[in-house]
């Protein structure tokens, strides 16, 4: 399926000239506020005052935005627990997934895959400033399961990306021993030679 067949698109507010904040303002995420790790505890939209923006450019829990310009051109699915709901400026692009057809979060997994990717890059347009085109990420295939198992893969991805960052730590600590145990038998050689000389 089309990632058009499984969710809305809608191209990211267009801003008027430069963004003032407001404290009387609307809550507003830009490309910038989505951090390396999606980490939308850490995400808190800023106030802009962007005059009457209509409802279809507000995103919200169960939705996806995708970085459609720079080097990462990744997809972010916004948790049930984040308690905002803001404009999502251009250059992200609003997902609103049909949730009998796709879970959010596997939507945003398929985007973030290496063949989505290879046809994100295919597509790129500009030199200088990377922008994949709307057109591209709506004609995009997806493998889309039942709901049963996009959730099953999900879990297997967690638990194996899970599984990853403890061999990493793991694999730091055995380093981090062996160079213990190496300055020890270095301190020990040297505390011999020093009492050979002695004797």
């Amino acid at each position: 399926m089309r990632v058009d067949q499984v969710c809305e698109i809608q191209t990211g507010y267009t801003a008027r000239g430069r963004l003032s904040s407001s404290p009387f303002g609307v809550p507003g995420l830009q490309l910038g506020d989505l951090n390396e790790h999606d980490d939308w505890s850490m995400i808190h939209p800023e106030q802009y005052d962007l005059g009457d923006v209509k409802d279809r450019y507000f995103v919200g829990s169960g939705d996806v935005l995708f970085r459609s310009r720079g080097m990462t051109t990744t997809a972010s699915a916004i948790p049930d627990d984040w308690p905002y709901l803001a404009v999502a400026i251009l250059p992200l692009i609003l997902l609103k997934p049909n949730k009998d057809l796709v879970l959010p979060e596997f939507l945003a997994w398929s985007l973030n895959q290496r063949e989505a990717q290879t046809h994100f890059d295919r597509s790129v347009q500009g030199t200088s400033v990377r922008m994949v085109p709307r057109a591209a990420l709506s004609d995009l295939e997806l493998y889309v399961p039942d709901l049963k198992s996009q959730a099953l893969i999900l879990e297997t991805n967690r638990l194996a990306e899970q599984a990853y960052k403890l061999d990493r730590k793991a694999a730091d600590l055995r380093h981090h021993l062996n160079r213990l145990r190496l300055r020890d038998a270095v301190e020990l050689a040297s505390s011999k030679s020093i009492a050979g000389a002695r004797a």
